[in-house]
């Protein structure tokens, strides 16, 4: 029996193996799988693990084989008690024999112990199990269990096993003892307290008292499950916000690389993520007129992201060759040379924004003509209201004053009274216009500013008011003093038909 280690896939495997002889011919058989080579040599013991393994040995030739780059060198010992004649035959001596028989006695007593010793102390735990029960089962692999040894034995082996890994590690083992099956399998056992308890095992096929049965190793990877479904709990954990964060979302390399994209980037962009992922840079959707100043601020954030924008604006070239206006993003990943950038696709908003300070130019136009078209419309009305006013006071009213100051009978008398009367109901409106203007004027000063601001001299003033030119020439004295046009060498007619 002599110890190997054998490779499997990316793993190498410890293995206790033996020779048969079948008629002429010599096979070997594993008897046990110890583990795993890289766990066992986290441990520093694999060299003493080798030796003591080795010591099983029933015969005195010992050869440890190993693979690859594992380290464990070749020994032969034979015994320089055996010869072979030409013929050959063995000849040994009676006093060798003895001596042989005793140095046996004592490498039964040291394998003994030292089966004790990697009982009692193996890296994994050990047990026994024949016809489906447990005969055997070392201190360690006891501990796993939460029962004790007294309530071990004699319980069957699989009424351990957590009930949905029943049936794959029956496969398991049946194809490990068959030899199709060479690396370790993993499985949940239920303890005594109803814990559950996760093991990596190997099994292989044995002789206890004379009769068939198996032989496992096991090892507790409860801790090492624990961080695993900690490390995907928080992997899927952030892969659901990184998906569904409702963003278009990109991680990226030092190197621009884009490492991991999200479904809403692929909609936005038309973009596959097979196609992208790990194989492509953002340059490659960067049109050239943003390229060279979207790579200098990747180049300054890993400096110090404060060296580079947080939010910028940029074009983005999607699948279809349209170019899309993008309000991104962009934060460095603690830690790490990694970036990650968040879309959004303001192109809509840009046209929209654009076509509404179109209308607002627009719009300011037509106001800037309107204002233009009620100004005059408001000039024109003035103009209108200050020429019947005119008119009114200087080619009507004054004949129908003279006309009433004359000769006429009763009746025509009152016709022409109501005339006047009507007339003067007419320009009401226009003369208290101009009554607002100036408070502090009388009626009479009001007439008489109209009539100059219409070009009237004194005298056609007095002739149509029928007052003398003197009293007329007085009026005007007092308009030029409530105007406060008295020391200033203004024109009073400029100065009505200016704010008149």
């Amino acid at each position: 029996m002599f110890a190997r280690i054998k490779k499997s896939g990316r793993n190498a495997y410890l293995q206790l193996v033996e020779n048969r002889r079948d008629s002429d011919k010599i096979s070997q058989r594993v008897v046990a799988t110890i583990g795993r080579m890289d766990i066992l040599q986290q441990n520093g013991n694999i060299e003493t693990l080798i030796r003591s393994l080795s010591r099983f040995s029933t015969k005195d030739l010992l050869m440890l084989s190993s693979g690859e780059n594992s380290g464990v060198q070749t020994t032969v010992k034979k015994s320089d008690a055996v010869q072979k004649n030409g013929k050959n035959k063995i000849n040994v001596s009676f006093e060798e024999e003895n001596h042989r028989k005793k140095t046996m006695n004592l490498s039964l007593d040291e394998n003994a112990h030292n089966f004790k010793t990697i009982w009692e102390s193996s890296l994994a735990g050990i047990y026994v199990s024949q016809y489906g029960i447990f005969q055997a089962v070392s201190p360690l692999a006891v501990s796993f269990t939460g029962y004790s040894l007294k309530e071990l034995i004699g319980k069957k082996s699989y009424s351990i096993v957590f009930p949905d890994d029943l049936e794959d590690v029956k496969r398991n083992a049946r194809d490990m003892m068959q030899g199709k099956r060479l690396s370790p399998y993993e499985f949940r056992i239920v303890t005594k307290q109803g814990d559950i308890c996760w093991v990596m095992a190997t099994v292989t096929s044995t002789m206890f008292k004379g009769k068939p049965a198996a032989l496992g190793y096991l090892m507790n990877i409860t801790m090492r499950k624990l961080v695993e479904n900690k490390l995907q709990e928080s992997e899927n954990f952030y892969r659901a916000i990184f998906e569904t964060t409702g963003t278009a979302t990109i991680i990226v390399e030092d190197d621009m690389t884009i490492s991991l994209l999200n479904s809403e980037f692929e909609r936005m962009t038309g973009y596959k993520r097979e196609e992208w992922e790990g194989k492509k840079k953002w340059t490659e959707y960067i049109p050239d007129i943003d390229l060279a100043r979207m790579m200098e601020t990747h180049r300054l954030r890993r400096i110090d992201p404060s060296f580079a924008p947080r939010n910028f604006e940029h074009d983005l070239i999607d699948s279809a060759g349209r170019i899309r206006r993008m309000f991104l993003t962009v934060d460095m990943i603690p830690g790490t040379k990694k970036s990650i950038s968040s879309f959004r696709d303001i192109t809509d908003a840009k046209k929209s924004e654009q076509e509404l300070q179109i209308k607002s130019l627009n719009l300011e136009e037509l106001n800037t003509t309107l204002r233009v078209l009620l100004k005059q419309r408001e000039q024109d009305r003035e103009e209108l209201e200050e020429k019947v006013l005119s008119n009114v006071k200087e080619f009507v009213l004054p004949y129908v004053e003279k006309v009433l100051n004359g000769k006429v009978d009763i009746k025509s008398k009152a016709y022409l009274g109501i005339l006047e009367s009507n007339l003067k109901d007419i320009i009401a409106p226009f003369s208290r216009k101009l009554s607002s203007k100036y408070m502090s004027l009388t009626p009479k000063e009001i007439q008489i500013a109209n009539f100059i601001k219409e070009g009237k001299t004194s005298k056609e003033i007095a002739d149509i008011m029928n007052v003398s030119k003197s009293a007329v020439d007085v009026h005007r004295y007092r308009l030029r003093d409530k105007l406060g046009l008295n020391n200033q060498k203004a024109n009073l007619k400029s100065h009505l038909s200016q704010y008149l």
